[in-house]
């Protein structure tokens, strides 16, 4: 592989040690041409646990029965350990063919040169970018817009989910705006019984960013603008905090995080919950699988959070390997290898491109079934996904050190939790920002 430069960004944080063999490719490397003409390559991956690895394997082993010229190797690596794996291994010269990503590791992967961009645009665009739900591709744009950082393959989202059985007992319907979400809150909210209007998180956590980010952008604000400059502290952002701080006046008292959330949704003790497509399962073990629907938070847009698992193709590879790479990860588009990985955790992950969800084979699962219902909804929400930091065809790397700094969810708590004004926190938030991205 050639030489890359390592970021600040990530390498900051890791051990110089794991940096120290820069240099060409490798020969300890095992993505190779055989002596018989045969390409091997590397998929690494973070689908650690054993039945998702014989998921993928059967996957492997149907590509490599329509390509003969070509062996995966599969290498699955803990989620703990996978970022420190992906700068070692860059740095080295030594990165996989292949590598599963999210939106974030695929942006920094391409600030740290370990992508090979012309490879990952022309899958996508031999696929065709129509294929795509706009919002899932969106997010894996460069910074500058001009290319994709990785090819997605599947997803998953988040919005307020909606027990609708319980709303018809007070006569409402499912909110379609800010002013509805808050008046079937309000109407519910009964602490001394143990029933809230909403469950949504409070905490000084990743969680209540994500969630407030939806709120946010669907009033118009951002943390960057188009040109890259920061927007954090806004009449659109202040007008979004006074809001959620207001739902959050009927949710659970205290800092509350993920498991808060889900509880009080999935055991009744509120109509409505902020939580991604994983709770489906959890829903359908609860029994009210068909009373659940999906809407997004919408004042001036609508506005869904999630995350893309996508493949990056790894830059410095011999032509043979980025050919194979290419087929491969080509393959994880079309019908039965991305069907495969979806079915690994059904509910959960969703389908990133648009003929998937209508596919019988895809659907044929009871699992899936079961929530055929929320079809439409959650490919709305997958059509409309939007992050803090993605702007007109941007997605500003700088994002990803700011989430990691929890300066919005440390503002947010001390806000709803901890009673501090708003206008301040904005402020020393807006001040925080600006010195990470300088």
């Amino acid at each position: 592989m050639k030489k890359k430069v390592v970021s600040l960004l990530i390498a900051a944080a890791m051990v110089t040690g794991l940096l120290a063999g820069c240099g060409g490719k490798d020969s300890s490397a095992t993505d190779s041409k055989g002596a018989d003409g045969e390409v091997k390559i590397q998929f690494m991956h973070q689908q650690v646990e054993q039945e998702r690895q014989d998921m993928i394997q059967a996957i492997i082993d149907k590509f490599e029965e329509e390509n003969p010229g070509i062996k995966v190797e599969q290498i699955p690596v803990n989620e703990d350990d996978f970022d420190t794996k992906i700068v070692a291994l860059g740095g080295s010269g030594t990165l996989p063919a292949i590598i599963e990503y999210n939106q974030e590791q695929a942006k920094k992967s391409v600030t740290n040169q370990f992508t090979d961009l012309e490879a990952t645009d022309e899958v996508i665009n031999n696929k065709g970018a129509d294929a795509f739900y706009e919002g899932a591709l969106e997010l894996m744009k460069t910074e500058d817009g001009e290319h994709y950082s990785a090819v997605p393959i599947a997803s998953w989202v988040q919005g307020i989910w909606v027990n609708e059985k319980m709303l018809q007992e007070k006569g409402f319907e499912a909110p379609e705006n800010w002013d509805e979400v808050l008046e079937i809150a309000e109407a519910f909210y009964d602490p001394g019984s143990k029933q809230y209007g909403i469950a949504l998180p409070t905490g000084d956590v990743a969680f209540t960013e994500q969630v407030f980010s939806q709120y946010a952008i669907s009033n118009g604000a951002n943390v960057f603008d188009k040109d890259g400059g920061i927007t954090f502290d806004t009449p659109e952002m202040k007008e979004a905090v006074e809001f959620y701080k207001s739902l959050a006046s009927y949710s659970m008292p205290g800092s509350t995080e993920v498991a808060d959330v889900k509880d009080a949704f999935v055991g009744g003790n509120a109509p409505m919950a902020m939580y991604s497509t994983y709770i489906i399962n959890a829903v359908i073990e609860a029994g009210f699988i068909d009373d659940l629907s999906l809407v997004l938070p919408t004042n001036k847009d609508e506005a869904a959070y999630g995350c893309v698992l996508a493949l990056g193709i790894s830059d410095g590879l011999e032509d043979a390997e980025t050919e194979a790479a290419k087929k491969f990860v080509s393959y994880m588009l079309e019908d039965e290898g991305n069907i495969g990985w979806l079915h690994m955790a059904p509910g959960g992950l969703q389908p990133v491109v648009e003929a998937i969800s209508g596919n019988e084979a895809y659907e044929s699962l009871d699992a899936i079934q079961k929530y055929a219902h929320l079809s439409d909804d959650i490919a709305e929400a997958v059509e409309n996904l939007q992050l803090f930091g993605t702007v007109d065809g941007k997605n500003f790397v700088a994002m990803g050190d700011i989430e990691s700094a929890g300066i919005i969810s440390k503002a947010l708590n001390n806000i709803i939790v901890q009673g501090a004004d708003i206008d301040s926190e904005l402020s020393s938030a807006q001040s925080a920002i600006e010195d990470i991205v300088k």
